[in-house]
């Protein structure tokens, strides 16, 4: 006897075969186990670092002088360039000196006849002969003409710029044949056997900067050479513009390798300022906040951290992380909750 299928057997049928697909598909998913990603990874074993604070700086003669000639005139020698080593009492530049010669040799002369003069009526007015006016008015004369004479000595040794210490030329504004007028700078002779580094420190991190506070420089130029030293001088005065306080550091510079001019980075170690420095690249920002992926036993497992902020060889970490931790440095990107770690 045939029986027609009724839609109870029909929905039945689509039930079974249903539970038989979801099983297998639930069979397929159970086989089927995602690899291991393959990542980079940095082993924490203590608080690593601190917060270093980085300044721009420029290197600094720690003392300048500029000399002038007092009474100008026509340059007939340029003895010296910029940067040549000179020695206190060496010539640097001279001026023609005829007009000054021509001065002195008339006050010269006029000295000699001063003195010629009183000696002839001394031993008058010893005698008793001459007018004691008349002696007042010979040695008014006398010391007259001393003191044109020193004037006029004076005015012809400033035909010649002396150097007066030791040191490097800065500066040498001078041309033979050119004219110079009073005053006005020609040489300047830079003391480079210390020099001094000044970098600006925002008003809002000038509290922790003190005298006396350790200093690393870092100089590109010289191939990123390190050097030490120690706050000198802090500004009292911060600058209207940038609202910043200039800082200086004294640096030794017995080489003379360190001029001025060279820029330099100044790193600062802020107080009380401990953590965990790692890459950059770890930290992740999402809605939730900063996190960063660690690995534990074997397995990724993202952990929200609080980074201060940057420093010269990554970000610190003042949260978050701890001694024994193991940090994704790179392959984080294909990471996911409780993925397998192959190294």
């Amino acid at each position: 006897m045939n029986h027609k299928p009724t839609i109870s057997h029909i929905f039945c049928a689509a039930a079974l075969s249903s539970l038989l697909l979801l099983g297998a598909c639930k069979h397929k998913e159970q086989v089927t186990e995602r690899e291991p990603v393959r990542v980079e990874l940095m082993a924490i074993d203590s608080a690593n670092g601190g917060l270093t604070r980085t300044y721009v700086g420029e290197v600094e003669a720690r003392e300048s002088v500029a000399l002038s000639f007092p009474t100008g005139g026509k340059v007939e020698q340029v003895l010296v360039h910029e940067g040549d080593n000179v020695r206190a009492g060496q010539k640097l530049v001279t001026v023609n000196k005829s007009t000054a010669q021509h001065a002195y040799n008339s006050a010269k002369a006029q000295l000699d006849q001063a003195e010629d003069a009183y000696k002839r009526l001394k031993k008058v007015y010893e005698q008793g002969s001459l007018a004691e006016v008349k002696w007042v008015e010979m040695l008014t004369a006398l010391e007259k003409a001393r003191s044109l004479e020193q004037i006029a000595k004076k005015q012809l040794a400033d035909c010649a710029l002396i150097a007066p210490s030791s040191g490097v030329i800065g500066e040498c504004h001078a041309k033979a044949g050119g004219s110079l007028i009073p005053g006005e700078p020609v040489v300047t002779i830079l003391d480079v056997s210390r020099v001094a580094v000044t970098f600006s420190v925002p008003e809002s991190e000038i509290a922790n900067v003190t005298e006396g506070q350790e200093v690393t420089v870092c100089v590109p130029a010289l191939g990123n050479l390190q050097l030490s030293g120690k706050i000198t001088e802090r500004s009292m005065s911060a600058s209207k513009v940038s609202h910043s306080y200039d800082v200086k550091v004294d640096l030794p510079n017995a080489d003379k390798k360190l001029l001025p001019g060279m820029v330099c980075k100044a790193y600062l170690q802020a107080p009380n300022s401990k953590g965990i420095i790692v890459p950059a690249k770890c930290v992740q920002t999402r809605p939730d906040g900063q996190s960063v992926w660690i690995v534990r036993n074997g397995k990724a497992e993202r952990r929200n951290v609080t980074a201060s902020e940057f420093v010269a060889n990554g970000v610190l970490i003042t949260s978050g992380l701890h001694p024994g931790d193991t940090v994704v440095t790179a392959g984080m990107e294909k990471l996911y909750g409780g993925a397998r770690i192959l190294r």
